[in-house]
């Protein structure tokens, strides 16, 4: 609904319709599930067959996503004026809606939000350890200004590419400790599509660098190219850029930190078509603050794609295609990597290329 929002206009009828069927006031949200069934016939009126294309939504999108907005900043502001709280944490599935995230700093009195990595169920065994641990041990210091790792996941030993270089009999496998980064960018420079696995695994429904698929920035066929090659979805899905912290304000109006890419910024004018891969259609982008104190290895290869191109950020997408879940094994990422159209893989220290490059 994100992705395609933007492609769509305001459905009054819709927009009536979930008016008349869920209300906030307070903190009540009241929820007449009668209203929207009343009528088969009007919910008739907004359903896409099977042979429609996808962008025949696109209106049903918009009314919605503006809806939600709707909601969301009359239940927030409401928390804001009982609070007085200037700090927002969100948390939820509804906490996913990166797109009415970046409005709530504009949208309400709320100047200061944070969304974890991983905000709907899957964070809730996080959130349950952690009131454990304070309930054990109250006097504990939990709470800091310090932006906790998402990187919690499993690891692609060593030892599994090693075993790969010794029985594998076509691919192309260099080991390059020293120059992995600096090698890796250049490829992304010359326009290839790279599938990237570094440390542990990311907690949480985004790739935010250790299991990611990377691409140029700079351009608008590139977004196509991954999605017929590699992602095989819609083509209205757009794509991250993960951008250095230091310049990320000349490329987002109002900038603010989203480490795990949990805000939907708007792109300055000037600057969407230096990176029109990561360019949504209304000028937006779902970016990924990236510091190095956050992930050292991931901040290297951008800050060498951006000593390479003078752009310092990159296209970066999950490592897996649609439907299925993100790589967690060498196994995992040589079926992605052999069955798409990406051009190299790099795990840890290590990169493999397809026969044809040799």
């Amino acid at each position: 609904m994100i992705g395609l929002a933007p492609y769509g206009k305001l459905n009054q009828e819709l927009y009536e319709l979930l008016s008349a069927t869920i209300s906030v006031q307070g903190f009540d949200c009241q929820h007449s599930s009668k209203n929207l069934f009343a009528s088969i016939a009007d919910l008739e009126n907004f359903k896409r067959l099977d042979q429609d294309p996808i962008e025949k939504a696109a209106d049903l999108a918009f009314t919605g996503q503006y809806f939600f907005a709707e909601l969301m900043t009359k239940l927030l502001q409401h928390l804001q004026q009982q609070t007085g709280s200037k700090n927002l944490t969100l948390g939820g599935g509804c906490a996913l809606n990166s797109a009415f995230n970046g409005q709530i700093q504009d949208r309400t009195d709320f100047p200061q939000v944070f969304i974890p990595s991983a905000p709907a169920d899957d964070g809730t065994a996080l959130g349950a350890a952690w009131l454990a641990l304070h309930h054990d041990q109250p006097d504990l210091a939990l709470a800091n200004s310090v932006v906790k790792s998402p990187y919690l996941g499993s690891i692609i030993p060593d030892k599994a590419v090693k075993n790969l270089i010794r029985y594998n009999r076509s691919l192309n496998i260099q080991h390059l400790p020293d120059s992995i980064c600096a090698t890796t960018a250049k490829l992304l420079s010359k326009g290839q599509l790279v599938g990237w696995i570094q440390g542990r695994a990311e907690f949480g429904p985004r790739a935010l660098g250790n299991r990611s698929i990377l691409a140029d920035p700079r351009f608008a066929a590139t977004k196509d190219n991954i999605n017929q090659k590699v992602k095989f979805r819609e083509s209205f899905r757009p794509f991250v850029p993960s951008v250095l912290h230091q310049h990320a304000d000349n490329f987002f109006e109002c900038y603010h930190e989203s480490p795990y890419m949990d805000k939907t910024l708007r792109i300055r004018a000037h600057m969407q078509d230096r990176i029109a891969a990561v360019c949504h259609v209304d000028g937006t982008g779902r970016l990924q603050t990236v510091k190095q104190e956050w992930n050292p290895r991931f901040y290297q290869l951008i800050n060498c794609f951006y000593q390479q191109t003078q752009i310092p950020m990159l296209l970066n997408t999950s490592f897996n295609v649609m439907g299925k879940p993100l790589v967690h094994s060498l196994e995992d990422a040589l079926a992605v990597f052999l069955s798409t159209g990406l051009d190299a893989l790099v795990v840890n220290d290590y990169l493999i290329c397809k026969p044809y490059d040799e």
